[in-house]
């Protein structure tokens, strides 16, 4: 049961038994209460019958007036009055005036056996009438200086019944009051409840590092929820930066620690990669230079073409030097890592506006989910680095189908995974972990022919390792996937899936990915292609080493 609930029955719970302890100690104390105030106001009649009656007895003195005065204090007190003169005359009666009378004469001439004295001075005397068990009557009588004496009395029984009345009506209040109590404390309850709930999901949410949700004081409270509220605010703001300062901290240390451990077998190797891989576009450049100054190329065209080539060649050296200088600060970390939180699907989306010229010149057909956010903690920059490299590779690698799928796939180890997937040729099985070497191709020929350098995919793995990740490739029967994984912003302690059952998911998800549009509006050549390409075209594609 929610807390606040507990509370809030146990504060009715409290009231109920407060309310039980007063209605116990009523039904102890309130008769001996009503007793008291009886004879308490016994006394102030005394004093009102002295008053009334008291002075010298003449003609004033049986006037109308003081009978109706008198009659109105007898009702309210709720009592019977005899009053007689020293002669024995009545002056005053208010109820059955001869039982009184019978009883005065008692009282006096000291017959009554039934009285037990409660009170007695030398004017009057108070008494209880009982049968021997119960009382009956509570009584006053007396003696006023000119003469008179009088005796009133009340019954026992209109006490018990004012009592009777008293607590009935006492346990309809408390029962009332009950009521209204358990409804004013369900709704307060209700309105603290549904506020602890949302800080109690904020808070799991904060600890599960997903900091997307925070607590909003829309109604500007300043009491111990709307304080709590405010301070939790805070505080996720703070934990979510210190959290970004601390795996951007962490990240670097660990990739220094990398590189210096590599960073000597990377320079001995990087010298001979190098040389081995400018040897042809310098030996191109010198052989037609050599031509053009020998006078080969008599003609214009000739000239020209041997230009050209010596242009292409000093360009495609240009370019392996620059991927050389990026490559070479991935791997000795000299390239410092930013994390940040960010929406990896629209990061995609907005690349791929970027590339839809280069899009419809290849005419390429391109699936992507572009509706659904899923966040990463990575660095944005690195992470275009590699989507660069595995978008060129696919689109250099396509088939007949033209057939590019790109999926984002929440897994079950904390991360997400890029897929980015082109129809065509399988790479194969012995050369799948050769393709992220330095300098490597699959298909040299091919791979002249575009411009690759064998550099894309090994700034890509550098990159995955950079942010201490994971990248692969695999085969589909019409092709092959390659993929990164990135740490999910809000991450799971599930344990890592199965390589193959990875696949397996991931071939399900490729399949359904709708086609892309551009979020501009625009329509793509693949757009105008129909839907028959694609239903006969669900599945991976190939791809190899740029």
């Amino acid at each position: 049961m929610n807390p606040t609930r507990v509370r809030a029955l146990t504060n009715v719970i409290i009231v109920v038994i407060a309310l039980l302890i007063g209605f116990v100690f009523s039904l102890t104390f309130v008769t001996k209460y009503y007793v008291s105030a009886q004879q308490e106001q016994m006394l102030e009649l005394y004093e009102s019958i002295c008053d009334i009656y008291g002075d010298p007895i003449n003609e004033s003195t049986y006037s109308e007036n003081n009978r109706k005065e008198m009659g109105k204090i007898c009702e309210q007190a709720q009592v019977t009055l005899y009053i007689v003169d020293a002669s024995w005359e009545s002056v005053f009666s208010y109820g059955d005036a001869t039982i009184l009378e019978s009883r005065l004469n008692d009282v006096i001439f000291g017959q009554d056996t039934e009285a037990t004295s409660v009170y007695e001075t030398d004017d009057y005397t108070i008494q209880n009438i009982s049968d021997g068990n119960t009382i009956e009557y509570i009584e006053m009588w007396g003696f006023m200086d000119n003469g008179c004496c009088f005796i009133a009395r009340t019954s026992y029984s209109a006490i018990q019944n004012s009592i009777s009345i008293t607590m009935r009506f006492f346990a309809f209040v408390s029962l009332a009051v009950v009521f209204i109590i358990t409804v004013l404390v369900s709704v307060v309850s209700r309105s603290y409840s549904h506020s602890m709930r949302r800080l109690i999901k904020i808070a799991q949410e904060t600890n599960e590092g997903n900091f997307e949700h925070k607590y909003e004081n829309k109604f500007n409270r300043h009491d111990e929820i709307g304080v709590l509220g405010d301070n939790l605010a805070q505080l996720s703001e703070k934990l979510e930066k210190t959290i970004s300062e601390l795996k951007t901290s962490n990240l670097n240390l660990e990739n220094e620690l990398k590189a210096k451990i590599a960073l000597e077998e990377a320079r001995k190797k990087y010298m001979s990669d190098v040389s081995h891989e400018l040897k042809t576009p310098l030996a191109l450049i010198s052989g037609y230079a050599e031509g053009l100054k020998e006078g080969v190329g008599e003609s214009v065209e000739d000239r020209e073409y041997y230009l050209d080539v010596i242009i292409d060649e000093a360009e495609k050296m240009n370019i392996i030097i620059k991927r050389l200088a990026t490559l070479n600060q991935l791997e000795q970390g000299k390239g410092a890592v930013s994390l940040e939180r960010f929406n990896v699907v629209e990061a995609i989306d907005g690349f791929l506006n970027t590339m839809h010229i280069v899009i419809e010149e290849h005419e390429a057909n391109i699936f992507f989910n572009n509706k659904t956010p899923v966040y990463v903690w990575t660095d944005e920059f690195l992470f275009e680095e590699v989507l660069v490299n595995y978008f060129n590779n696919a689109l250099n690698h396509l088939d007949g189908h033209k057939i590019i799928r790109i999926n984002v796939e929440n897994m079950n180890n904390g991360n997400v995974r890029v897929t980015v997937f082109n129809s065509g040729e399988n790479i194969a099985p012995e050369e799948i972990d050769k393709i992220w070497t330095k300098f490597y191709k699959v298909d040299k020929a091919r791979t002249r022919a575009y411009g690759g350098s064998g550099l894309g995919l090994s700034i890509v793995k550098a990159v995955a390792d950079s942010l201490g990740k994971e990248c692969g490739a695999y085969n589909r029967e019409d092709g092959v996937a390659f993929w990164i994984e990135l740490e999910a912003a809000s991450s799971s302690e599930a344990a890592v899936m199965d390589a193959a059952v990875i696949e397996v998911i991931e071939e399900q998800k490729l399949i359904e990915i709708p086609r892309w549009g551009k979020s501009r509006g625009a329509k793509t050549k693949q757009d105008k292609k129909g839907k028959e390409d694609d239903e006969d075209q669900q599945g991976l594609g190939t791809g190899s080493e740029e």
